[in-house]
């Protein structure tokens, strides 16, 4: 004989009011700039690929202008900043998405270096001592 527990669905309306205002019901909230949902991080890590997209088109164009030293203190406060803000909750997400702001770090640092697209972006982080993002 099998017994098997059925699980109860939690998705019921439910009405919270508080001093007469409804408290309305989310699948995700952004708080202090990380945007929390079902722990899955699958709404957050594309808001911090996005800020980091606009960084990498902002080092394009700067790259021709400054010299490496002032593109890595770029690098590190319009990159690293959003990578290392709370990255020891959202840290532990899927592979995939992780390896989608791998890739945009990778190209930033092929772009910091006038490099290939095909060059190894593991070596060029040693050149250039920027912090990777798996270290």
């Amino acid at each position: 004989m099998l017994i098997i527990k059925q699980k109860i669905p939690l998705d019921f309306d439910m009405n919270i009011n508080i001093k007469y205002h409804i408290i309305s019901k989310f699948d995700n909230v952004k708080y202090l700039g990380v945007v929390l949902d079902k722990l899955t991080w699958n709404s957050h890590i594309p808001q911090v690929k996005k800020q980091i997209s606009k960084a990498c088109g902002a080092l394009s164009r700067l790259r021709h202008y400054l010299p490496i030293n002032s593109l890595i203190t770029v690098y590190y406060s319009l990159v690293c900043s959003h990578l290392q803000y709370g990255i020891s909750s959202w840290g532990s997400a899927s592979t995939y998405l992780l390896k989608t702001i791998k890739t945009i770090q990778n190209k930033i640092i092929r772009l910091i270096t006038f490099s290939s697209y095909r060059s190894n972006a593991e070596k060029l982080y040693a050149h250039c001592t920027a912090q990777n993002f798996e270290s």
